[in-house]
């Protein structure tokens, strides 16, 4: 319904407007009655082509809304330039239109070097903004992830009482939350980073999980508790480097 809708919409614009311009003119045959009506009749349907853009979200990127802007003010710009030449600049005894076409000429060279400047500027944009979308997603997972293997860890230990326990569980809290902390931008820029935390954090998660069934405890132990120091250390060291 939409697709029939439209198009009959820009059509009674135009009709509309084709009628106004002949019973404003005097003459309906001259160039300057004709120059007038096609105009303003373009401008409308270049202002009303625009619509779909700003009514849908999947053509509204920032290319396709700079363009329309760039398109709108070009619309706005020719038929005001018609309208003061016919009012303000038109001689009727010259019939000289020397005036009009220049105005239009030069609006519309201004027009392409905006369009083509808000294109190229567009793209950019939008490229940026897909790289940092794709950076925070994989932030989030990041995140997720040592969090997810922090409470895997926790709910692991939960039959140990000991201080050993709330030591690890301390010391992997922290570590946790340095992860969380770390700025979108430089994981991104370091993902083998990013992976090589994640795989000794699942690795610890791994141990924890074994411990239950361990037939010697104390020696995995040991060995959790030095991964996790040489977790904590990599953290500090990474920080000099990002």
């Amino acid at each position: 319904m939409k697709k029939v809708l439209f198009p009959l919409m820009v059509l009674l614009a135009v009709a509309c407007t084709a009628g106004i311009y002949y019973l404003l003119f005097d003459e309906q045959t001259t160039k300057l009655f004709y120059i007038n009506t096609v105009v303003t009749c373009l401008a409308e349907v270049l202002l009303l082509a625009n619509i779909p853009i700003w009514s849908g979200e999947k053509m509204m990127t920032v290319r396709n809304a700079a363009v329309s802007v760039s398109v709108n003010v070009y619309a706005i710009l020719i038929f005001l330039w018609t309208t003061v030449f016919t009012i303000a600049i038109y001689d009727s005894e010259n019939e000289s239109y020397k005036s009009l076409v220049i105005g239009l000429l030069c609006i519309t060279l201004l027009f392409v070097i905006l369009c083509g400047a808000t294109m190229i500027g567009g793209e950019t944009a939008e490229k940026h903004i897909k790289e940092l979308n794709t950076a925070v997603s994989n932030r989030k997972l990041f995140v997720f992830s040592a969090q997810e293997s922090f409470m895997n860890i926790k709910e692991a230990l939960h039959e140990e009482d000991s201080d050993w326990k709330d030591e690890t569980l301390r010391a992997l809290r922290t570590i946790a939350d340095k992860i969380g902390a770390m700025p979108t931008d430089k994981l991104s820029k370091h993902a083998d980073i990013a992976s090589e935390l994640k795989e000794r954090m699942k690795e610890i998660e791994n141990m924890c999980e074994n411990l239950a069934s361990a037939e010697n405890k104390q020696e995995l132990q040991t060995k959790i508790t030095r991964k996790t120091s040489k977790l904590k250390n990599y953290l500090v060291t990474i920080k000099t480097i990002m």
